[in-house]
């Protein structure tokens, strides 16, 4: 392999790696008292939230849910590539609250009940493709 074929598998891997990298970004506790953000999924009238994936993303890059209440994932894999959707205390995945089973879409659905939070801030992801990840705010 020529030093410019070379070169440029280089840039094409850290460039893969920096996109990886900036996916997992979108996980960032609030500072005490803040409002999550605009861009956060968050439940109906009957407690769903509903998210999705595709192209190896989350549909949003949060979730909000009631603090000391049920709430429901409800989760759409729009594409062929399996995806599951894991709650954890944060980001070390030492605690488990909630771990889907993966599904292989397009277009499959299913419900993840979500256990009772108390107030705080959790982290979330697609355990087959981890870099795909965002904030649980429970409020």
């Amino acid at each position: 392999m020529s030093r410019g074929a070379s070169f440029i598998a280089w840039l094409g891997l850290a460039a893969a790696l920096a996109a990886c990298s900036a996916a997992s970004a979108d996980w960032t506790p609030l500072p005490a008292g803040a409002d999550p953000p605009a861009a956060c999924a968050r439940p109906g009238e009957s407690g769903v939230i509903e998210i999705s994936a595709d192209n190896l993303r989350f549909s949003a890059p949060c979730m909000v849910a009631p603090a000391n209440g049920p709430f429901v994932v409800r989760f759409t894999n729009d594409e062929t590539e399996a995806h599951n959707v894991a709650i954890y205390a944060d980001r070390s995945l030492a605690v488990s609250y909630v771990v889907g089973d993966p599904i292989v879409g397009p277009n499959r659905t299913v419900d993840y009940p979500g256990a009772e939070f108390p107030a705080g801030d959790f982290y979330f992801l697609c355990n087959v493709h981890p870099a795909m990840d965002g904030a649980l705010y429970v409020r």
